[in-house]
């Protein structure tokens, strides 16, 4: 049996209990309030410069509770310090039964700084001499003294140690009451956080008591929670000043005399953090404003709705400039009256965590406005009741609204960055979803800018079009993926970071949309689409290479539309199209790369430009011989579509254009570059490049389909995949149109893993690389097979290639499945239908046997 637990819980409840014992109830800011000072008591009762303080206790405070007062004055001369001239503090310590909830305690001190008389069931103490509140304008502050209290400190640099502060009051008005660096004992600083724990009354004065709002009539004051009292007595209206001693000690309905003895009537309740109430004011930083009269902190969870703020929604910036406001959770929700929360004046939004907005009740929007304000936030969600929509409103183009985490749009949920001219700008790090349809994102005018470094998506629900006004991209890692089709009616800004796209989750560009800043780290990765007549160059691209091709003088209407997208791999290979090219006209096409263009919508007339970058287009050497070349699928070749004369660039980057406008020729839209001779080599047509082991050695094949001048092969190896050095070298054949097999052996491997590419290199020395290829080799050479579990599978990592075979065998050897390996390096093996037992894992290529233990 463990025992620790039931040991520590023990421990602490003794703690707790000796903590109540030896110093009383534990005690925070609020817990008490002073309800009424007499600044000069004498002229009533004879004892010269006497003062009467009489102050209320929002919790039972039990026997051997120590309560400090003082007339000090914060940051009388220097910042984070107490003055120690002339100013006195007393101990009061509750030596009889304990005080019930809501008692008044009243309290005399005479000039020198003694506490003449108190209420009953309290022993006074004086801790420093010469408490005593001057005429004309004084503070008092009440602490909890707790074990090892002190006060000490000297030319005015003194210091409370292990005391807690529970409440502040001045007489001076509250215009003048706070103020520090006075070097006056008649003011005082406010202590950080005490906004709300302290007092002022409307107007000076040596003689000023708390009264009840109407209707209430002293002593029949209506029963409040803790927070209702202490909001109650921060209002300065809710104060009464008076010009004698005599007046101030008259009781009368209007004028309760405290010092009488009187039990404020408190509800149960306490407070809770992070609860809007709009009791006073629409201001966040208005302390009021909040269920435990505090303004959040960053480990707040904020919520603000009708049921807690009946009267006021929320502003941060309800004056110019406003301090940053944080939270840790922001919950707007309504249910009846809408309650908002808006951002104005520069205001600033700080959100640690998630931010949920609900309407459910009969207003058309609820939620937060970024008027003229920044917002930052994790993850949002929003959601509605029908037309009631629950969002988030940013139509200002100058407003920072960053999310660092997803933004869901659930049903009823609103997404507004619509702006008349120009809209509003939001930044997302995680994933934006819309569950409800293309009228919950107002996008007109706006930007939606992706910057997160994890993978991206945009999804829908039913696959509908999402419409974004401008996308821009700035993700230093990873892609923004489409999981729905999009259309964008502005721009689209390539900055960094791949836009992948597919067939069914496709990009569209509106009319009057453009691409902008694209380049081999940020392009559309996948098709597109474009809407209109204008020129159009889409960026589109695979890999890490951005490989532009474009539509100029287009005819056409303003729904007619192209798709395009670009592919680096052999046209007849991937779309199985004859080698067959129209000759004399063409010598060669590439078989490096192709793009797909057609048009989708109507008939639009356009030229077609190609375009061109070493090393990926396999050589380009002679601009005036370029031609671009279309598939016909009726005379089934590649025809020419000639060169305009507008080539532009060099052979390292540039771009060709068809000599005529393309009208009937573009289904199906296969496009590529090809050359009127022998020069522009274009391609070599690698077929395949493997490698695998072979007993301590690897074997490397390869293949082509045809060469054009062809020099050699250099096979390249690395440790890393990054750093490759020259492992040996294989001469090329020059020219042919046949399938040629090439095969070499790297006779001493590197143990783990070996990176392998092959470089191919013309007559004219341009050259380029294939993919990558890795063996994992152990000490001894072989192969080597690694086992791991995961859930209800058997992950085997492996050295064979695509087609090898994987069985189970139990331990009788009989095969108890088996299936070909289909991924390149890993078998999956299912163990759902296997006995509990041990069994044999075995993959074999013909030449290869590999095998390891495993137990079910």
């Amino acid at each position: 049996m463990n025992m620790r637990a039931p040991l520590r819980s023990l421990v602490l409840s003794l703690l707790l209990f000796c903590l109540d014992v030896c110093y009383g109830q534990v005690l925070a800011p609020g817990d008490v309030a002073i309800v009424g000072i007499n600044a000069n008591n004498g002229g009533c009762s004879g004892s010269t410069a006497e003062d009467e303080i009489s102050f209320i206790c929002f919790k039972s405070i039990s026997t051997g509770t120590r309560l400090w007062l003082t007339d000090k004055g914060y940051e009388y001369q220097n910042a984070g310090f107490w003055g120690t001239v002339n100013e006195g503090v007393v101990q009061l310590q509750r030596t009889g039964a304990a005080l019930p909830i809501g008692t008044v305690t009243t309290l005399r001190i005479n000039g020198g700084g003694t506490v003449t008389s108190v209420s009953a069931g309290w022993t006074a103490t004086t801790i420093v001499a010469n408490m005593n509140l001057n005429s004309g304008g004084d503070q008092v502050f009440i602490f909890q003294a707790n074990a090892g209290s002190a006060f000490s400190g000297t030319a005015n640099n003194g210091v409370f140690t292990n005391c807690t502060l529970l409440y502040g009051f001045s007489t001076r008005a509250v215009a003048t009451a706070w103020l520090s660096f006075q070097n006056s004992t008649q003011y005082s600083g406010l202590p950080p956080g005490m906004l709300c724990f302290s007092m002022a009354p409307a107007s000076a004065s040596d003689f000023v008591k708390y009264v009840a709002p109407a209707p209430d009539v002293f002593p029949t004051y209506t029963m409040r929670t803790q927070r209702q009292w202490i909001i109650e007595m921060d209002d300065a209206a809710r104060w009464s000043s008076y010009g004698t001693c005599t007046v101030y000690n008259t009781a009368t309905a209007a004028s309760p005399n405290y010092a009488g003895g009187f039990v404020f009537p408190v509800a149960p309740g306490g407070f809770v953090n992070g609860v809007w109430t709009g009791a006073k004011t629409t201001d966040w930083f208005d302390c009021r404003n909040w269920d435990d009269a505090e303004v959040p902190t960053a480990a707040s969870n904020v919520v603000i709705n009708p049921v807690n703020a009946p009267i006021n929604s929320c502003v941060i910036g309800v004056t110019a400039s406003p301090p940053t406001a944080v939270c840790n959770t922001l919950s707007v929700t309504t249910a009846g009256s809408a309650r908002t929360l808006t951002i104005q004046n520069a205001g600033v939004l700080q959100v640690g965590s998630t931010i949920t907005v609900t309407n459910t009740g009969v207003n058309a929007f609820n939620g937060v406005i970024l008027a003229d304000g920044s917002m930052t936030s994790g993850h949002i969600t929003v959601s509605g009741t029908g037309l009631q929509r629950g969002g988030i409103r940013n139509e200002v183009a100058t407003n920072t609204f960053q999310v660092n985490g997803n933004l869901t749009i659930n049903a009823g949920g609103l997404l507004d960055l619509e702006g008349a001219g120009t809209g509003g700008v939001l930044g997302i790090t995680g994933n934006y979803a819309n569950a409800v349809d293309a009228t919950a994102f107002e996008d007109l005018n706006s930007v939606v800018n992706f910057n997160g470094t994890a993978q991206q998506y945009i999804s829908t629900a039913g696959s509908f079009q999402e419409q974004f006004h401008s996308i821009s991209l700035n993700k230093s890692t990873n892609d923004l993926n489409l999981n729905a089709p999009i259309a964008l009616r502005g721009s689209l800004t390539l900055n960094n970071g791949r836009l992948t796209t597919s067939g069914t989750n496709i990009l569209t560009m509106g009319n009057t949309s453009s691409a902008n800043s694209w380049s081999n780290s940020s392009f559309v990765n996948g098709p597109m689409v474009k809407v209109g007549t204008s020129d159009f160059i889409f960026p589109v691209g695979k890999g890490n290479v951005v490989r532009e091709i474009a539509v100029t003088n287009v005819t056409g209407g303003p729904n007619d539309a192209f798709r395009a997208e670009y592919f680096p791999s052999d046209p007849h290979v991937a779309t199985g199209l004859g080698p067959a090219i129209e000759t004399p006209a063409l010598d060669h096409i590439s078989y490096c790369e192709y793009w797909y263009l057609n048009r989708v919508v109507n008939a639009p007339i356009a030229k077609v430009t190609l375009s061109w970058k070493a090393p990926y287009s396999c050589g380009v050497t002679d601009l005036t011989d370029l031609r671009v070349a279309k598939w016909d699928q009726g005379s089934s070749m590649w025809l020419d579509r000639g060169n305009d004369g507008n080539t532009t660039g060099n052979t390292a980057a540039g771009t060709v254009t068809t000599l005529a406008f393309q009208e009937v020729l573009f289904h199906p839209g296969w496009w590529t570059l090809a050359s009127a001779s022998a020069d522009n080599p274009l391609p070599v047509e690698l077929l395949h490049f493997t490698a695998r082991p072979v007993g301590r050695e690897v074997e490397l094949d390869w293949a082509t389909a045809s060469e054009q001048e062809n020099d050699h092969f250099t096979v390249e190896r690395s440790s890393n995949g990054i750093d490759f050095v020259d492992l040996l070298r294989v001469d090329g054949a020059g020219n042919s149109s046949q399938v040629i097999d090439y095969s070499a052996m790297d006779p001493w491997p590197l143990s783990g893993w070996n990176y392998y590419r092959l470089r191919q290199t013309d007559i004219d020395e341009t050259n380029t690389t294939s993919d990558m290829v890795a063996v994992r080799m152990t000490k001894t050479g072989a192969g080597e097979l690694v086992l791991a579990r995961n859930a209800d599978e058997l992950l085997a990592l492996h050295p064979l290639a695509v087609g090898s075979e994987v069985s189970v065998l139990d331990m009788t050897g009989r095969v108890v499945w088996n299936a070909p390996v289909t991924s390149e390096g890993r078998a999956s093996v299912p163990l759902g239908d296997l006995m509990t037992g041990a069994y044999v894992l075995r993959l074999s290529d013909g030449l290869t046997v590999l095998s390891a233990p495993f137990v079910r």
